[in-house]
């Protein structure tokens, strides 16, 4: 059962840890829970592993976690990343590619029963070398390439507590989406192979926005406008036409106010 439901006095926190050796760790504090969990990447295939034992891959706080990572400082990182959410990851030929949220904004604060919507303002691929690296043909390290040139800042939201895949409110819970409006449906995969499906937020396309308003002063009101975009049949208008063979709709975008 998700613990989404609850949220403690702190945003979600993540560190991404690249040793001298190599090593790669993601030490991830959610807000929705009291401890911290640490993911190992493995240098080999880049597979993630995380076994769900107090004192190894979970701890009490972060800097606990990240005490334990570094051997209380005496090993030495090449590279440290301050996240606010994670979005995506996948091992793809010489690396491990891990996509963060570098920087949130709140766009729909205070939703009727708890919870806000986040924009992605700033986000950022980190790239993991790996020991034994598969051989990849152009074409390969071509899509690879595009993968990493996403357009994702100020295109796409969140929510870490609600479901908003549906027309708000949602009777579903978060961890059942409306698959349809999930951009980051495939990239979230490693994350629930381990178990750990709250780690990866479920990312939206399209646009949340949230204003107040009143008279003389006083605030009478909030609305809010949601527009999320279908990625069945995405594309320009030119490829993006009539339906698929799904019975997707070119170009679909569902608003709500």
């Amino acid at each position: 059962m998700s613990s989404r439901g609850v949220r403690y006095s702190r945003d979600t926190s993540v560190v991404v840890l690249v040793l001298d050796s190599g090593e790669a760790y993601i030490v991830v504090t959610l807000s929705s829970k009291a401890d911290t969990q640490v993911i190992y990447v493995d240098p080999t295939t880049g597979a993630l592993r995380y076994y769900g034992k107090l004192g190894v891959d979970v701890f009490k706080s972060e800097r606990e976690a990240i005490d334990f990572v570094t051997n209380g400082s005496k090993w030495p990182c090449k590279s440290t990343v301050y996240a606010r959410a994670i979005l995506g990851y996948a091992a793809l030929g010489n690396f491990g590619l891990l996509l963060v949220a570098t920087k949130l904004a709140s766009s729909v604060s205070n939703l009727p029963g708890g919870g806000s919507i986040y924009t992605v303002l700033e986000s950022q691929w980190i790239k993991i070398p790996l020991q034994n690296p598969q051989v990849i043909g152009k074409g390969e390290a071509k899509n690879i390439l595009e993968l990493t040139e996403l357009d994702i800042d100020g295109k796409h939201y969140f929510c870490d507590t609600r479901d908003i895949t549906r027309p708000f409110p949602s009777p579903m819970p978060l961890d059942q989406p409306d698959e349809e409006f999930v951009w980051n449906e495939w990239l979230s995969s490693p994350f629930k192979n381990i178990g750990l499906r709250d780690h990866c937020v479920i990312l939206l396309q399209g646009f949340a926005e949230g204003r107040s308003f009143g008279s003389l002063g006083q605030q009478e009101g909030i609305v809010a406008l949601v527009a999320r975009r279908s990625r069945l049949h995405p594309g320009t208008r030119y490829l993006a036409r009539g339906l698929n063979s799904c019975f997707g709709t070119g170009k679909a975008v569902r608003a709500q106010s």
